[in-house]
């Protein structure tokens, strides 16, 4: 893949199954492996980012994904990273203008996935001994060990 990040979103889209893993760094696309153990070939197509500028990203891109709209093939999923909310608890406004929530999953697992991969180093004086949680929207929390998958 040339642009690891836009291809896989647009596969999600056109109905592929996805699988992101923090802890071991990688990334399949309808079964295959387009990132294994960090291993890759092409572009992420996520440029790296200051710490700030990461926090403030995965805040509104897990927003977007806390009020996306579930289908049956998002709710099989057995393994979530982050929470989202259930279709009896979304607005009206989420409902009728929110996105497929696998979309916006893929975009904000991978994007996460690729500020690893790009060199986003875990600072425990700023984000904690073993998580980070954002002061916007407490449910959303990015747990140490993802970063540092040698640190339980």
């Amino acid at each position: 893949m040339n642009n690891i990040y836009k291809e896989s979103i647009q596969a999600v889209e056109d109905g592929a199954n996805f699988m992101v893993d923090f802890q071991s760094r990688s990334l399949k696309v309808n079964g295959k492996y387009v990132i294994r153990n960090g291993e890759y070939e092409g572009e992420l197509g996520v440029p790296s980012c200051n710490e700030d500028e990461f926090f403030t990203n995965v805040e509104e891109l897990y927003c977007r994904y806390k009020h996306s709209v579930p289908s049956e093939r998002s709710e099989s999923k057995s393994h979530l990273y982050f929470m989202s909310l259930p279709e009896k608890s979304l607005s009206d406004d989420d409902m009728l203008f929110g996105e497929r929530r696998d979309k916006v999953q893929i975009e904000l697992e991978l994007y996460v996935l690729c500020q690893i991969l790009g060199g986003f180093k875990w600072d425990t004086e700023k984000m904690g001994k073993w998580f980070w949680q954002s002061k916007i929207d407490k449910d959303l929390v990015i747990l140490r060990q993802w970063v540092e998958p040698e640190n339980k």
